[in-house]
């Protein structure tokens, strides 16, 4: 089922592209950040270790950094469901916005052709229940084993979430290859969905990345045109030429040195004794 939802969060992604073109009407802030949340979460998971908490004091604006917190907070409060439970809440989520907000006969078209492929999944799916959070499967605890058992206590291997969605699946195949009348041995419609799945979690995979470079560019422009930027640039300009031009006029005054030609160098002396000059007012005596 988890090979299943992935391709169907990846036709959800490229509807979500193609929605633009069609002049459908724009969803509220608050539904694009509910949607915003579900993607960052099926994508990338918990928000924890990922993307620290927008502060103030980073260099941006205060409607920008209220933008950022909105997009942490939309984030964070997806915070302990699976990837492929936040990519079924995407679907779903999506599906219904745009019911409300497809107002275009090509919009139209799109959320009913995604809601044809999602329909087809939960109805083929044995556990369509799976979405709710109701439903979900309660963490696991240790329970003392019955008499007769191998011992007080039992050794389970660690799987992660894909692990454990890629062998459900695995076993979803068996049983369909049994039902459907073919030996499982023979690998010719095995292989060709382990090729589908490998090709939809390479394309998942290609979103999150390029997310991750837009909103990296995003944020590195943000905080180039920030004023500390912009101050530290200019302290660093005006070091370069300055030590550039302290370089010319120090090769100028050795060739007039060699030329017998003091007048430059009086003149920098002048300049230099009027500069200490200036400085000993300035500043007060010990």
């Amino acid at each position: 089922m988890a090979d299943s939802v992935d391709r169907v969060f990846v036709h959800a992604l490229n509807t979500v592209k193609k929605i633009p073109k069609t002049g459908a009407s724009r969803p509220p802030p608050s539904e694009r950040l509910r949607l915003y949340g579900l993607y960052k979460q099926a994508m990338e998971g918990d928000v924890d270790g990922v993307m620290e908490q927008p502060i103030a004091g980073t260099g941006l604006t205060a409607e920008e950094l209220q933008r950022e917190r909105d997009k942490w907070d939309a984030w964070n409060c997806q915070k302990g469901i699976s990837r492929t439970e936040a990519k079924r809440r995407y679907i779903e989520a999506l599906v219904e916005t745009m019911h409300r907000y497809a107002n275009t006969a090509d919009a139209r078209e799109l959320v009913s052709e995604l809601e044809f492929v999602w329909n087809q999944i939960k109805n083929n799916s044995p556990s369509t229940s799976d979405s709710s959070p109701q439903a979900a499967a309660p963490p696991r605890r240790f329970t003392q084993p019955m008499s007769g058992s191998d011992g007080p206590m039992k050794m389970l291997s660690p799987m992660s979430e894909q692990d454990e969605a890629e062998l459900r699946s695995h076993r979803q195949m068996d049983l369909e290859d049994r039902e459907m009348g073919h030996d499982v041995s023979v690998g010719s419609g095995r292989s060709q969905r382990k090729m589908e799945r490998a090709i939809t979690k390479l394309s998942a995979e290609v979103a999150a990345l390029r997310e991750q470079i837009s909103t990296g560019r995003e944020w590195k422009s943000k905080k180039e045109r920030s004023f500390p930027s912009w101050l530290g640039w200019f302290v660093w300009f005006t070091m370069k030429h300055l030590l550039i031009d302290c370089v010319i006029l120090s090769l100028i005054l050795v060739w007039m040195r060699r030329r017998k030609d003091r007048r430059l160098e009086d003149l920098v002396r002048a300049a230099l004794t009027l500069v200490r000059e200036y400085v000993r007012n300035i500043v007060p005596s010990r």
